[in-house]
């Protein structure tokens, strides 16, 4: 393996530890019970990857040829619950009120990590020239793990409201798209993960959303 295989390598596990304490963060704050925890926050870290597989034809997907991301998923799912159960402020209704507001910031991350993951792939494949493809595989792996998180608690994915989620993500993928072909394919990967995750966490904090249909409806 060489050095950029190993950086890669160690993106893709830190994206995937980062989306399953994001999951299961939600999975705590929606009462779910351990074991509904730890399905959340497996779904949410391989979930997009799956769906990109599945649409660059590569089947079956690396979750089943390649066993390590599910089980670093499951260890930060049991780890998270470990911690929270010792250290967090549990109350009557199954929720540690002390780490929810964590939700965005794993999210976020996972958001930038994933994008640019997906991007990698598609151009590893053959894709690089299909920048319209490249793009959107990109940004299907980012959103993907968080749309299937949402539909499994019941609850309107991210892409679909307001908040600078998926375009964050497309803002990212773009910035990819160029500096690809000026530094080397890690450091792009890098920046552009930053990026993405600082773009998102700006968002949240200052509360910026995209315009609603609803504020142009008269009274």
């Amino acid at each position: 393996m060489s050095w950029q295989q190993a950086v890669i390598l160690t993106i893709e596990i830190l994206g995937t530890i980062v989306f399953s304490i994001s999951g299961g963060l939600l999975g705590i704050e929606r009462g779910l019970d351990f074991f509904g925890i730890i399905v959340l926050a497996v779904t949410t870290a391989v979930g997009g990857g799956m769906i990109r597989d599945i649409i660059l034809g590569k089947t079956p997907p690396a979750m089943f040829t390649n066993p390590i991301y599910v089980i670093v998923a499951l260890l930060s799912a049991v780890f998270l619950l470990i911690i929270l159960y010792y250290r967090g402020n549990f109350i009557h209704n199954g929720k540690f009120i002390n780490y929810i507001n964590k939700i965005s910031i794993f999210d976020a991350m996972g958001l930038g990590i994933f994008t640019v993951i997906g991007m990698n792939s598609a151009i590893e494949i053959g894709y690089g020239d299909n920048n319209f493809l490249t793009v959107f595989v990109g940004v299907l792996t980012g959103v993907g793990g968080g749309v299937l998180r949402d539909v499994l608690v019941h609850r309107t994915p991210l892409i679909l409201r307001r908040e600078i989620y998926a375009l964050a993500s497309i803002i990212g993928a773009i910035c990819y798209l160029w500096f690809v072909n000026v530094l080397p394919r890690t450091a792009a990967m890098i920046i552009c993960a930053v990026i993405i995750t600082f773009i998102r966490l700006i968002s949240v904090k200052f509360n910026w959303n995209l315009p609603n249909s609803n504020e142009n409806k008269r009274i």
